[in-house]
């Protein structure tokens, strides 16, 4: 009986440890980041919600950006962040691709009195995904246009 017990005890932890060790083959590496529009986007709104705004234009705007471009976002943020707080988080609303080469993502930034929409424009160059352009906006209608 008690051998019984033993071996059904031995085959139970046989199943599962079975997809445990397969799912640690399938992890990314140590030190992987993912790469790609929603990365980049995603990594600039965590900035925002965080509050560290200044990180924030600089990791979405890269070192690409023109010194006009930058003061437009922070104006704009700023404005908007003095009226409604900091935001507390954001959710990915659409995703849309134009062949291999195009991507949008669009993202909703919540604040405790109205959400903030942005719209992120991404090329696939050689060097890999590129920031092109953006949109902001509060209008609640434009969040639900395509």
């Amino acid at each position: 009986m008690q051998k019984k017990i033993l071996i059904s005890c031995c085959l139970t932890l046989a199943l599962f440890a079975g997809p445990a060790f397969a799912a640690q083959d399938s992890l990314p590496p140590t030190g992987w980041q993912q790469d790609g529009p929603t990365a980049h986007a995603e990594m600039a709104l965590d900035l925002m919600v965080q509050g560290k705004l200044d990180e924030a234009f600089k990791s979405m705007l890269g070192s690409g950006y023109s010194k006009d471009k930058l003061e437009k976002l922070k104006f704009d943020l700023y404005r908007i962040f003095k009226k409604s707080g900091k935001p507390y988080s954001y959710e990915k609303i659409l995703e849309q691709k134009a062949g291999s080469a195009l991507s949008r993502v669009r993202y909703v930034l919540l604040f405790k009195k109205m959400p903030m929409m942005f719209d992120f424009y991404y090329y696939n160059s050689e060097k890999g995904w590129v920031l092109k352009t953006y949109t902001i906006s509060t209008e609640i209608k434009k969040i639900f246009s395509q």
